[in-house]
């Protein structure tokens, strides 16, 4: 009886062993955070090349501005039309922040843009200076709204930007859209460059929202980029992103990274 009862044991033992080998043993599944922001708001603080395609943008730019001097029919002042983030004042800190937290846009944007500690893009105030020192003024377009004017500005005269005054500082109203503020500076100037982190910046015709079609705008412009057209690189954000995920801040961080996966291009 004793041996009966040590074999059904041991039969037991080995079963359940076996069980034991095929069953499937599945990673431990974490919530998703905002961990997918590492690499571009990194790139934006620590890398030199970026820096570097920074300090290359304003560089071609100040030679297209002497271009533009020495060849234009003075009917109208030349102007030079700039972006505010990313293009010259880094917000990669708050970028840090929600990635830190945890949080997404726009927890925490009063209170970053209410600190008016954002420092120059490197290049963005040499360059703008030199603008200003060859009689040609700058005007600053941006969609930061209308309630963060007075901080803005405060932020833009700390590093001594030129042009920094009500004039020709152009906040975002009613629309994102900056071809109507474009517009109201075209009336008594010529604006010889564009310079900014979104196509946005340069023309409407780049706020749509299919990547495709604005991959085409910018293959048949390209004459334009260098020219006229001066791009500043942002990896952190951008309509690029938004139309990605469908531009919509509401949904999960698990379906936002499976929209942005999907969005991938692999052999």
């Amino acid at each position: 009886m004793n041996k009966i009862l040590s074999h059904l044991l041991m039969l037991t033992f080995v079963a359940s062993m076996n069980l034991g080998c095929d069953r499937e043993v599945k990673p431990t599944e974490t919530e998703p955070n905002n961990d997918y922001m590492l690499y571009a708001t990194l790139f934006h603080q620590q890398a030199a090349e970026n820096i570097a395609l920074s300090y290359q943008a304003f560089n071609i730019a100040k030679l297209m501005l002497n271009n533009s001097l020495r060849n234009a029919a003075l009917t109208k002042k030349l102007a030079v039309v700039v972006d505010v983030d990313e293009t010259v004042l880094d917000n990669s800190p708050y970028e840090a922040r929600c990635i830190i937290e945890n949080v997404n846009y726009p927890m925490y944007w009063k209170e970053w843009c209410e600190q008016a500690s954002a420092t120059p893009i490197a290049g963005s105030v040499d360059f703008l200076k030199y603008a200003e020192s060859v009689g040609v003024e700058v005007f600053y377009i941006t969609n930061r709204k209308e309630k963060y004017r007075a901080v803005t500005i405060s932020n833009l005269n700390k590093y001594n930007f030129p042009f920094v005054d009500n004039d020709h500082l152009m906040m975002r109203t009613s629309e994102s859209n900056k071809e109507p503020r474009r517009e109201l500076v075209e009336k008594d100037h010529h604006i010889v460059l564009l310079i900014g982190d979104n196509l946005g910046d340069m023309l409407y015709g780049f706020d749509v929202s299919n990547n495709k079609s604005r991959i085409e705008m910018v293959d048949s412009l390209k004459s334009e980029f260098g020219s006229r057209f001066i791009m500043l690189p942002n990896a952190m954000y951008g309509l690029w992103a938004n139309n990605l995920v469908g531009d919509n801040n509401d949904i999960s961080k698990a379906e936002k990274i499976r929209l942005l996966k999907s969005g991938l291009t692999s052999f």
